[in-house]
């Protein structure tokens, strides 16, 4: 009864806080569409089609993206698109898909933040509230309403940070083996979020061997969660690693400008660069507390400070221009600046809740304790509001528009708005594919090519035109072809040909892809012909076709090192949650002896 106590109303509270948003998108009665849905969820269906027919293929895609070979998966949070694909296959729909995921990023998100503010002894009542916060934020949201990957970080960061705070005490014994662990899911979930929470910690890590007596030791026990998190992400890094180095990836698009993807201080909530009036609340008020209250703990100053660094790097403030000049990568890698905010939120919502209790905890400030919790209570009144209409606008801007396809996305130009589909695609048919148990269906109205992670054989850095290659010679060619999968996941081309001669199959090639046309072995050259296939720009393979049927064989034969990695990794994961089980059944059996007793 204790133990209900002290989680219970949490539960109730970020439970009714997910189902009053999930609400917004219920009433709609069919999937959102974002920028980044057709992406995620081709990849997302791959994993759940494996996992259906068991004919799996770690590296190419067999069953999304057009069933073209293209590898995704390998190269972006693998073990993570499995688990999707898993709750996809029990949901049966993509409706019934994106209700649920939406409902645990939420209420992840908020028990996580939650987790941490007790962590840092915020007083209970106020920790709830700030986990309501939190949860409503459009880094939370946005995964709702456009399919933004990054918010599965954001959700996992509040436990990032609570294994951070094993790092500052400087004692090597205090450091927790959940920073490799909460690390190694963050690969495994998105690389990018992992990279960032890389950065956050290191103020942490910093600053512990700084106050450490054990330096050595210190470094040693950090050294050694980082090397958990390398083993039980063995599959990912050695499968990037060797892909990258033998063949010219196709990176993610570059935008034009990094600044224009800052946070802007003043402009509407529901749009992602935003801050939004709850966190320049949440900011100025903490500013003051610093200054009027002067809180006791170093450890809220550290919080405070590290959150406004990274709000400041997040924002239009800091020197995008200039940094772009010098690291043109980022147009590709990082992109939007606004997505270290949700670093910063977290941290200067942690530092407020920090000072409030110790309001709360001052007897001379008797007088403002009711002000406190009306405060906090309107905050999160607020935040949830705000998140009900993020995911309501993004919902009307989809269906709103009659028999016309919606939109996709809040950063698609509106020129862009009707080239997204397939000719006679409408916001009908959208809603009945959506809505149907064929998960394929949906997937083949769109239009746009999707050329992210694929071989570039073109020597161009400017890669614009391979979307039109895209569309040409997969999506268009697949027509004439006919697919299928065998048990070891290979896949299997066949078409009948009215004459000999040079033809493009829609299949992506990559350096340690094998291909066998109507049973011989051939090898990659400059030119097709009977012992040989070219490629493309974009990696499909041209073959010298015969009269009559052809049957074409393609997999990919990855180096045993790399198969080697996935096995070890696997082995990892499989030992780290057994130990897990073991030791909470531990728990639970001391727990149910000291009831007994």
């Amino acid at each position: 009864m204790q133990k209900f106590r002290t989680w219970g109303p949490a539960v109730i509270l970020i439970g009714i806080a997910t189902a009053l948003i999930m609400l917004m998108q219920w009433k709609v009665g069919t999937v959102i569409l974002g920028y980044d849905t057709f992406f995620h969820f081709n990849r997302i269906y791959d994993a759940a089609e494996q996992l259906r027919t068991g004919h799996f293929n770690y590296f190419m895609s067999n069953f999304g993206y057009q069933r073209s070979g293209q590898m995704i998966n390998a190269l972006y949070g693998p073990y993570f698109a499995y688990l999707l694909g898993m709750l996809l296959w029990l949901t049966g729909s993509w409706f019934n898909f994106q209700l649920l995921t939406g409902f645990l990023i939420l209420a992840g998100a908020g028990f996580s933040a939650w987790l941490l503010f007790r962590r840092l002894h915020v007083q209970p009542f106020l920790a709830m509230l700030g986990a309501l916060i939190y949860l409503s934020q459009n880094f939370i949201t946005y995964w709702i309403t456009s399919s933004a990957f990054l918010d599965w970080g954001a959700m996992l960061l509040p436990l990032a940070v609570l294994s951070g705070l094993t790092l500052l005490n400087g004692n090597p014994r205090r450091i927790s083996w959940g920073l490799g662990l909460i690390m190694a899911v963050l690969i495994e979930v998105h690389t990018l979020s992992a990279v960032m929470t890389c950065l956050l910690l290191l103020p942490f890590a910093l600053d512990g061997w700084n106050r450490s007596r054990e330096k050595g030791r210190y470094l040693v026990r950090l050294g050694l969660n980082v090397l958990l998190a390398v083993v039980l992400t063995a599959n990912y890094l050695v499968a990037f690693v060797n892909i990258a180095l033998h063949n010219h990836l196709v990176a993610p698009f570059a935008v034009k400008s990094l600044r224009t993807g800052a946070m802007h201080l003043l402009s509407p909530n529901w749009m992602q660069a935003d801050v939004g009036i709850v966190f320049i609340v949440i900011l100025l008020l903490q500013l003051l507390m610093l200054v009027v209250v002067r809180p006791l703990r170093r450890l809220n100053y550290f919080l405070t400070g590290v959150g406004i660094f990274f709000f400041y790097i997040s924002s239009i403030l800091f020197p995008w221009r200039t940094v772009q000049r010098l690291f043109p990568f980022l147009q590709h890698f990082l992109q939007f600046p606004s997505r270290f905010f949700s670093f910063a939120a977290l941290l200067l919502l942690a530092g407020l809740l920090m000072s409030l209790t110790q309001v709360l905890q001052t007897p001379r400030f008797r007088w403002s304790f009711g002000s406190v919790y009306a405060l906090v209570g309107l905050l999160a009144v607020a935040a949830v509001m705000l998140g009900m209409r993020n995911v309501k606008i993004q919902a009307d801007n989809n269906w709103n528009s009659g028999m016309r396809p919606p939109q996709v996305g809040v950063y698609t130009p509106i020129k862009h708005r009707y080239d997204y589909y397939q000719p006679g695609v409408t916001s009908q048919t959208l809603k009945v594919d959506f809505a149907s148990h064929d998960l394929a269906r949906p997937l083949l109205t769109e239009r746009r090519g999707m050329t992210d992670y694929l071989p570039n054989y073109s020597g161009r850095t400017n890669v614009k035109h391979l979307q039109q290659q895209y569309q040409a010679q997969i999506m268009q060619r697949n027509r004439w072809v006919h697919k299928w999968v065998d048990e070891s996941g290979r896949m299997h081309v066949t078409w009948n040909s009215p004459q000999p001669g040079l033809v493009t199959i829609p299949v992506v090639a990559y350096h340690d892809t094998t291909v066998r046309l109507n049973g011989q072995q051939l090898r990659r050259g400059k030119q097709a012909d009977t012992s040989h296939y070219q490629v493309t720009d974009i990696g499909t393979v041209q073959v010298m076709q015969n009269l009559g049927t052809n049957r074409l064989l393609v997999t990919y034969a990855a180096p045993f090192f790399v198969k080697g990695a996935v096995l070890v990794s696997l082995g990892a994961w499989i030992l780290v949650l057994s130990w897990g089980l073991v030791l909470m059944l531990r728990k639970v059996g001391k727990f149910t002896k000291k009831r007994m007793s």
